[in-house]
């Protein structure tokens, strides 16, 4: 069987040079159809949606404009992607508060924002609930007999969901002695 044939594109040496610089840098419409276009997939916070563009057009100038556009046409607000992104975490993947946390502060938001909003959606005292379902999820997956090296398993497994330590032992203790009573 013969080998695909792969269209290659015109060298750079071939070409004139400056026209084609301009043509393969997009314009200040076409970044800011390409950012509503990946806006329209999935939300970004500002940074990251600025790294992507940065990607495509090396004129930080250009993709600060397009950002402030966004941000006047209403597409484009931290706040709205913290809230959304809190709620998805909250309900879906049932992670832990911290967890939640450091994922927002590595999507590039501030910290202050990241507080407020975890604050308003996610209120420490309300930690428990969403462990007991993690818990129970995950006891699920696990074989009858719990020894020790299981229990530090499912411990370990909580931390990462980012989960306080403190509230794991606590439920875990609970959990146990429910267990140990019903036997």
């Amino acid at each position: 069987m013969q080998p695909k044939r792969r269209w290659k594109r015109p060298s750079a040496a071939s070409s004139s040079g400056s026209t084609d610089e301009a043509a393969a840098r997009p314009s200040q419409e076409q970044l800011y159809a390409g950012a509503v276009k990946a806006l329209a997939r999935r939300p970004y916070p500002v940074l990251e949606l600025e790294q992507k563009l940065l990607q495509s057009c090396s004129d930080s100038a250009v993709v600060r404009l397009v950002i402030e556009r966004l941000k006047a046409a209403g597409y484009l607000d931290d706040r709205k992607f913290a809230e959304s992104f809190i709620q998805s975490r909250l309900h879906h993947k049932t992670q832990g508060r911290s967890r939640i946390e450091r994922e927002l502060r590595a999507r590039g938001l501030h910290p202050t924002l990241i507080r407020e909003e975890l604050e308003k959606a996610y209120p420490a005292d309300a930690e428990q609930e969403p462990l007991r379902y993690a818990l129970e999820r995950k006891l699920k997956t696990l074989p009858p007999p719990m020894d020790a090296k299981k229990l530090s398993r499912l411990y370990n497994h909580l931390l990462r969901h980012g989960f306080p330590g403190e509230a794991i032992r606590q439920e875990l203790r609970r959990r146990l002695r429910i267990e140990m009573d019903s036997e």
